[in-house]
């Protein structure tokens, strides 16, 4: 089966060249920016780049890969030009449907989505790899058959996804990765402003996130869960939120509140330490609770 990939960013460019990687053929490379034809030629110099009104080649599936908001007006601007040999076509977002491609059901098209689970740091460096990843499949049945056998040549487990559960799907996925990443670089960065380097930040991070990580992934719940939320400690909880900037300080209470919640209905808070700990993540005003720092203008 002969691919055409419609996105050249991070995660079209790097599906594209672990597709060439596992042999699966790619004809071409649609980009819509001179940026993007250059990304594109760096990654994949042997593969055709399609700009402008330049016609598609003759495929006989397309992979659309472009941000969630501009899937379904991508949908609309390449249907008239997707050629009657393309018999499916597959778009790489979590949180739509297969109904996104809507503009695209004509000829007898299959149409469906392959999301893969994992995260596309960049779209030149080095190969992420896919061995293992969820690919979460959904569509039509000529789709998922075609979504099953490229997750398959690419080294992904596929697992179909309904559309009524894509956006808790994919909610999901950005806690774990998008909003981790968000947390994890926010610590570093306080971390930094006690006197750190970046590099001894992260190098100091590195075995606890590890660690955490893998005590969640194994917990039935939040039985695993430890620090000063899981203790009920809620002076320190309250020292932490002072001493926080202010923004940063929002996010540990939401994230903070949400743990203590959660011990508290499985019993691994008291009710009383559980009160506790909320008066403490609800007592802050976050737009005063730190007087600004020398070099925090620069955030």
């Amino acid at each position: 089966m002969l691919w055409l990939v419609i996105g050249a960013g991070r995660c079209g460019l790097q599906l594209a060249r672990s597709m060439r990687a596992a042999g699966v053929a790619v004809g071409g490379v649609v980009v819509r920016s001179p940026r993007g034809a250059s990304r594109a030629r760096r990654a994949l110099p042997e593969v055709p780049r399609i700009t402008g009104d330049r016609p598609f080649p003759e495929v006989d599936a397309a992979l659309l890969a472009v941000g969630d908001d501009a899937l379904v007006a991508c949908a609309r601007a390449v249907a008239p030009r997707l050629g009657q040999a393309c018999r499916v076509v597959l778009h790489v977002s979590g949180l739509h449907p297969a109904s996104a491609l809507a503009p695209l059901a004509t000829r007898g098209r299959a149409l469906g989505s392959l999301h893969p689970l994992t995260s596309f740091p960049s779209a030149t460096g080095p190969l992420v790899p896919l061995d293992g990843v969820l690919a979460a499949i959904d569509g039509e049945d000529g789709a998922l058959r075609a979504a099953r056998t490229l997750a398959r040549a690419l080294g992904m487990r596929a697992r179909r996804v309904a559309p009524g559960s894509r956006a808790r799907y994919h909610a999901a996925a950005a806690l774990a990765a998008n909003l981790t990443h968000a947390l994890v670089v926010a610590a570093r960065e306080e971390l930094v402003r006690c006197g750190f380097s970046p590099s001894d930040a992260a190098a100091a991070l590195r075995p606890l996130l590890a660690a955490s990580t893998a005590a969640a992934l194994a917990a039935r719940g939040w039985e695993a869960l430890t620090g000063p939320v899981a203790r009920g400690d809620a002076a320190t909880v309250g020292a932490h939120l002072r001493a926080l900037a202010p923004d940063t300080a929002a996010a540990y209470a939401a994230v903070a509140r949400l743990a203590a919640d959660r011990l508290r209905t499985a019993g691994i808070i008291s009710e009383h330490d559980g009160t506790k700990l909320l008066s403490a993540l609800t007592g802050l005003d976050f737009s005063a609770s730190v007087q600004p720092m020398a070099g925090r203008g620069s955030r």
